[in-house]
């Protein structure tokens, strides 16, 4: 038995779909003994083997585990049950539209006959039975799902299906220019409409098609809507009663998935001893890894060479026995938690820090020849500057100074992406709490995976201090500069939860035009010193700017380390800060003054 466990209901709505998947297969099967042949017939919607052990052995209402075997429940709910209600059941159950296939079958094996002696007499209740529909695509729904109705006054017809007003006038505004009396009007409401009830779609038809008089010819056939409503290709009726894209589904299985890793260690299995991992065993799981395009992960070759996973109590045992025999191996590599590639096989260009990266130091000099853009020692520094040095927002790749792991490290982390990273398609590791990911191996697969369900493979090169593959995703992000996102760990390893904040970091914001303005600075000014850029950048902030905001706009127009930003704002005269304020200003009066005489003792040399 499963222990109780919370389950939110975006979580119980998006398991309630991959039921259906499995139930579908399940029924196909008659019967899964080795959950990894179920497994299999799922591998193509991403569903792997702890997926449908945990989701099978934790909804009895739909799974049951008869005579050593996982049958679909409603197998053994509707035996002795009148025909029509067996199919209501098995309906239930799924939670939506049946194939005529699946349903014959399941219904066949209830009555313990064949589906073919069963179909004729579904499809007869189906035609003269009001609570079933069947659609173009020969499936068959409950008409209960959908809107019914008949000669009911519009407000009596709405309170029966369970439709408020409001939501009748927000549907009806969407689908004003739908002309419901014309072919293909049904097709068109839902593609303009979904996601949506399929009540409310309905009551927006039956309102608009018939009237009020009762003298009028009724026009709305509530059977005949729902079943053209349910034969909308590329759309997914779902157990919220909302007709959903199908596109949508994809980010359903994610959150299943997810769940079923949370259910996991509630579900109490039957365990042996942890596996004894033999010779030939790993000679024949190395071959398949080698014959992949994708990484191999040891938690999915115990699912799929030994039907083994997270809820099995030799699972930690097991994992580290196969970890180690695949280490040993000289023709793949580890490239991170679980995860193993054929020898070699990853990106070339994650081997080097790329070209934009690296800094230039200017040797621009003064009137008497001294350099214009000089570095100070710590001590030069004012106190403020000193301290935002080792801020994660002011270090980058090839100018941070490694900090301590945290005492406690967290789950999840708040990252702030900087123009540079956008353009290449990276990420520097000096924003992530040390050791939050693991020290070894140094190039390592990462797999992020978004609220949507979409996936996408990145690398980490420790030796460069930088994660890459990142352009697909930053380049859907219009900020800029100052774009805000986290990352958090899963139960599975290497495998982080990415999202994307709604409000920009307000210290490295950028706007478009902003960066443009930045953009040509930077061009105009190549023959510049550092410092004239930073003057021309203090131009935009009369009221002063913090130095984090000053050292991400410098950056837009010249690569510049944080020390030097830091070092020309606390040596030269024109820059200052008033008392106890963080805020950075200029003084044009100032800028003859040039660089203050006393900070020479800290020139770094």
């Amino acid at each position: 038995m499963a222990k109780p466990i919370a389950i939110k209901p975006e979580e119980e709505f998006a398991r309630s779909y991959v039921d259906r998947l499995i139930l579908e297969k399940l029924t196909e099967m008659e019967s899964a003994v080795k959950l990894g042949e179920l497994a299999d017939k799922l591998s193509g919607e991403g569903i792997g083997l702890a997926t449908v052990r945990s989701l099978l052995a934790s909804n009895p209402d739909r799974f049951a585990y008869y005579e050593r075997k996982w049958i679909p429940a409603a197998r053994l709910q509707g035996q002795g049950r009148p025909f029509a209600e067996a199919m209501a059941i098995v309906l239930y159950r799924f939670g939506g539209p049946v194939s005529m296939e699946i349903l014959s079958t399941e219904v066949a094996r209830m009555r313990r006959t064949t589906a073919d002696k069963v179909e004729p007499m579904i499809r007869r209740i189906v035609d003269g039975d009001k609570m079933f529909v069947l659609t173009s695509k020969d499936e068959i729904a409950l008409t209960s799902w959908g809107f019914m109705a008949l000669d009911e006054l519009p407000a009596r017809a709405l309170a029966l299906n369970g439709v408020t007003h409001e939501e009748l006038e927000v549907a009806r505004a969407k689908l004003e220019s739908i002309d419901w009396r014309a072919d293909g009007a049904v097709e068109e409401a839902v593609r303009k409409a979904a996601p949506i009830r399929t009540k409310v779609l309905g009551a927006v038809a039956f309102t608009s098609v018939n009237s009020a008089d009762p003298k009028t010819v009724l026009i709305f056939d509530a059977r005949d809507f729902f079943s053209k409503t349910l034969s909308v290709p590329g759309y997914v009726y779902a157990a919220d009663g909302v007709i959903h894209p199908e596109a949508d589904t994809r980010r359903w299985i994610s959150t299943a998935i997810k769940l079923a890793d949370r259910l996991a260690p509630s579900v109490e299995l039957d365990d042996a001893a942890p596996i004894d991992v033999k010779p030939e065993d790993i000679e024949r799981i190395v071959d398949k890894i080698l014959r992949s395009e994708n990484s191999s992960t040891a938690t999915r070759i115990l699912e799929e060479n030994y039907e083994i996973t997270i809820g099995n109590k030799t699972f930690p045992d097991d994992l580290i026995n196969i970890l180690v025999a695949l280490k040993s191996s000289p023709s793949i590599q580890w490239v991170g938690g679980d995860r193993f590639r054929k020898l070699g096989d990853y990106p070339e260009y994650i081997a080097d820090v790329p070209e934009p990266f690296q800094f230039t130091p200017s040797l621009i000099t003064d009137e008497e020849g001294e350099l214009i853009d000089i570095e100070l020692t710590d001590d030069g520094l004012s106190s403020s500057l000193r301290k935002l040095l080792s801020h994660p927002l002011a270090t980058d790749v090839l100018d941070e100074d490694i900090q301590p792991a945290p005492k406690t490290m967290p789950e999840g982390v708040r990252l702030v992406l900087k123009s540079i990273h956008r353009e290449l398609g990276t990420f520097p590791m000096c924003q992530l709490p040390t050791d939050w990911v693991d020290p070894k191996p140094g190039i390592q697969e990462f797999i992020l995976s978004d609220p949507n369900g979409r996936e996408l493979q990145v690398w980490l090169n420790h030796d460069v201090r930088l994660l890459y593959g990142f352009i697909d995703w930053w380049y859907e992000q219009p900020v800029e500069s100052g774009a805000v996102f986290t990352l958090t760990k899963t139960n599975r390893p290497n495998v982080l939860e990415f999202a994307w904040l709604d409000q920009p970091d307000p210290v490295v914001f950028i706007s478009a035009q902003r960066m443009e303005e930045l953009r040509q600075l930077g061009a105009d000014g190549a023959e510049k010193s550092t410092l004239d850029l930073l003057i021309d950048v203090m131009g935009h902030w009369p009221k002063g700017a913090d130095y984090l905001t000053l050292l991400a706009e410098i950056n837009v127009c010249r690569r510049s380390s944080r020390r030097l930003v830091a070092s020309l704002l606390s040596s030269y005269q024109c820059f200052y800060q008033r008392s106890g304020s963080p805020v950075w200003h200029f003084d044009s009066k100032k800028v003859e003054l040039g660089f203050d005489k006393t900070k020479r003792k800290f020139v770094r040399k």
